[in-house]
């Protein structure tokens, strides 16, 4: 079954457990052939994992869609068909890629078809959103596959990640442990010094309207970050090299740019 793919019609809330979603699919590794719906919102109740019928729909329903599970249907003779579950992998797998950014608000025309399934975990997983029948990888786990792709291919999508960084607020803690687990940690750190390092400029070669409002975008980031104590987590080294000569090859100009359009400064 394609990632992505629902087969219960019900809304997905805004936040899962990584550990329930992980619970519930040792749960149904062990009842085996048994693993009706029934069975494993009683094991579930048992284990203290979960207890409400909707609520277990939602976490099958993440568990179908980012391919951990597969489902079939009985007929028992009933009026509704029992449904059988088996795990299907123990890698969630979630979808990224630059029409995935465009989803979460990248302001460049991209093509749809610009997306691509990657494996990941069940923290990962438990972040992510359905979107059209897309179970998509939340925003840092784009931002960095993005970057990592840069590194490994010269894709150019550092542009895309630079101008994410420069105008959003993300989840910084979660964004640096992801940055690390695929080897771009030191790079996507030294991009934030980086960017600070742009926008703390007294001089600069870009229009002065296009500077500005990047300025004064990253320097309101960068305070919540310095005042939630997250900014410390960038003064560490981060783990691999992929991407540092990027990101040092970036120059003002670069960072401005992506930014500003981003903001919808410049064109």
């Amino acid at each position: 079954m394609p990632v992505g793919l629902i087969l219960q019609a019900l809304p997905m809330p805004r936040t899962y457990d990584a550990g329930k979603a992980r619970e519930l699919t040792k749960i149904v590794t062990k009842l085996g052939d048994a693993a009706s719906f029934r069975n494993i919102l009683r094991e579930a109740a048992r284990s203290g994992v979960l207890r409400e019928n909707k609520t277990l729909r939602l976490y099958l329903n993440l568990l179908i869609a980012g391919n951990v599970l597969r489902v079939r249907s009985r007929d028992v003779g009933s009026v509704r068909l029992q449904q059988l579950y088996r795990v299907n992998s123990e890698k969630p797998e979630v979808m990224v890629g630059l029409a995935v950014l465009g989803r979460h608000g990248l302001n460049w025309d991209v093509p749809e078809e610009a997306r691509r399934i990657v494996s990941t975990d069940f923290r990962g997983l438990a972040r992510s959103r359905l979107f059209n029948s897309v179970l998509m990888a939340p925003l840092e786990d784009c931002l960095v596959h993005e970057l990592y792709m840069d590194a490994r291919k010269r894709t150019g999508s550092i542009t895309f990640v630079t101008a994410i960084l420069s105008t959003r607020r993300l989840d910084l803690p979660y964004l640096l442990w992801r940055a690390d687990e695929l080897r771009v940690g030191r790079a996507l750190r030294l991009l934030f010094n980086r960017i600070l390092e742009v926008v703390s400029s007294r001089e600069t070669e870009t229009a002065a309207s296009v500077f500005i409002s990047v300025r004064t975008r990253f320097l309101k980031i960068a305070r919540q970050y310095s005042q939630s104590g997250f900014w410390k987590l960038i003064d560490e080294e981060g783990a691999g090299n992929l991407g540092v000569q990027i990101v040092r090859n970036l120059t003002e100009h670069d960072i401005v740019i992506a930014a500003g359009k981003q903001l919808g400064v410049t064109g």
